[in-house]
C-alpha cells in the first residue's frame, strides 16, 4: 500500500538553520514526503504559485511557517490543506484570521497562546508542544560560576538588553554569537565592555555540530528573540543543562517557569536577575527535557492521525465557490 503523498512547503531559510528536519523526519515514515522551499523572502525571489504546487498532486499539503496568499490557495486542487504557524510571524488580531476562517485550512499550532486564540476565532486546530530527546553526554551539573551564551539575532533582545539583566554580575564567560538575520541590525558592545564583561565576540555563521560545541562549553543561554514559533535554540540548551534567560512571551514562557528551570523578563522594563540558583535551575531544565520528550513522544500518533484522516477542508460555500470560478 503506497503512503498519502504530502507535500511540505517551507521556508527556504530554514535549510539553513535545519530547525524543519524534526517534523521531516517525523514524517517520513507515514507519508512520501516532497518539499517545496519557498524564497520570496530573497532579494529577486518569486511567491509559489498555484501552479508549482499543484504540479506536485499532493494528497496533503502542509505550509510550514510560509503561507501563501489567499488567491493562490484558493488555486489549489489539494483539498486538505494545513498551516503550521509560528508564533513570531503572525498576528493575534481578528482581521487576519477571520479573512482566512472561510478557507477551512487546518493548523498545527506549537505554541499554546496561537492555538487557543486561533480556536477562539473558530479555526480548526491541533496544539502541540515539541521536546527534543534528552542526550546522553551531558557533563555532571557543578556549582559554578555562570558562563552566557547569547546569540544576537535581532536589536531586540541586544547587548543593553543583557547589561540590564546582568547588573552587577560579571560573568566568567560570555560568548556573544553576532549574526543578525536578514534585515536586522546589532548595537555591539565597546571594545571596554568587552574586556570587562569577558565577552568572546563570534561574527561568523556557524554549522550545527559547531554551534552545539561552542554551547556545551557554557551553563546558562539567553533567548534570541522576543517572540518564538517553536524555540528550538532554547530547547537545545536546556538538553544540554542550561538555565535559561527569556522574555516572558511565547513560546519561551511555555516551556520556562521564572525561577524553577530558568528566568524570564519583561523585555520593556528588564531588571537585573538574581543568580545564585544556577545549579538547581539546570538540573530542573534536565529534568523537564526528560517529562516533555516523553510527552510529545505520546502525542505524536494523534498529530499523524489529525493529518492522515482523509477530511478535506471544511471550506465555507463562498470560499468553494470561488475556487470553482477560479478552476481550483
Amino acid at each position: 500500500m503506497s503512503l498519502p503523498k504530502l507535500l511540505f512547503v517551507g521556508h527556504s531559510f530554514h535549510l539553513k538553520t535545519g530547525s524543519s528536519r524534526f517534523l521531516l523526519d517525523l514524517l517520513a515514515p507515514h507519508f512520501a514526503v516532497r518539499t517545496v522551499w519557498d524564497d520570496s523572502w530573497q532579494a529577486g525571489g518569486a511567491p509559489l504559485s498555484a501552479d508549482q504546487l499543484n504540479r506536485h498532486e499532493a494528497d496533503l499539503i502542509l505550509f510550514w511557517q510560509t503561507l501563501p496568499k489567499r488567491a493562490v490557495l484558493r488555486r489549489l486542487r489539494c483539498r486538505r490543506l494545513f498551516w503550521a504557524p509560528m508564533r513570531d510571524g503572525i498576528r493575534l488580531a481578528p482581521g487576519p484570521w477571520r479573512r482566512l476562517k472561510p478557507s477551512g485550512l487546518r493548523l498545527i499550532s506549537f505554541c499554546r497562546e496561537a492555538h487557543d486564540y486561533c480556536s477562539a476565532a473558530g479555526l480548526e486546530s491541533q496544539a502541540v508542544q515539541y521536546w527534543p530527546a534528552p542526550l546522553d553526554d551531558v557533563p555532571a551539573i557543578v556549582e559554578e560560576p555562570l558562563r552566557l551564551f547569547f546569540w544576537m539575532r535581532r536589536g531586540t533582545p541586544g547587548w543593553p538588553t543583557l547589561k540590564a539583566l546582568l547588573g552587577d554580575h560579571r560573568p566568567e564567560r560570555i560568548v556573544l554569537r553576532t549574526v543578525a538575520d536578514p534585515g536586522e541590525t546589532l548595537a555591539l558592545p565597546t571594545e571596554a565592555e568587552r574586556a570587562e564583561y569577558r565577552i568572546e565576540q563570534v561574527p561568523d555563521w556557524l554549522e550545527k555540530a559547531d554551534y552545539l560545541r561552542l554551547l556545551s562549553g557554557c551553563n546558562a543561554f539567553m533567548a534570541p528573540r522576543l517572540l518564538e514559533g517553536i524555540g528550538l535554540s532554547v530547547l537545545d540548551a536546556m538538553a544540554l543543562g542550561q538555565a535559561v534567560i527569556a522574555p516572558d512571551r511565547a513560546t519561551m514562557n511555555e516551556y520556562l517557569r521564572h525561577g524553577e528551570n530558568g528566568w524570564l523578563y519583561d523585555p520593556d522594563a528588564p531588571t537585573p536577575l538574581d543568580f545564585s540558583a544556577l545549579r538547581q535551575l539546570r538540573e530542573q531544565a534536565l529534568r523537564d527535557v526528560v517529562t516533555g520528550h516523553a510527552r510529545w513522544r505520546a502525542s505524536v500518533p494523534a498529530l499523524i492521525s489529525y493529518l492522515d484522516d482523509g477530511r478535506p477542508n471544511a471550506a465555507a460555500w463562498s470560499w468553494r465557490l470561488s475556487r470553482l470560478l477560479l478552476g481550483g
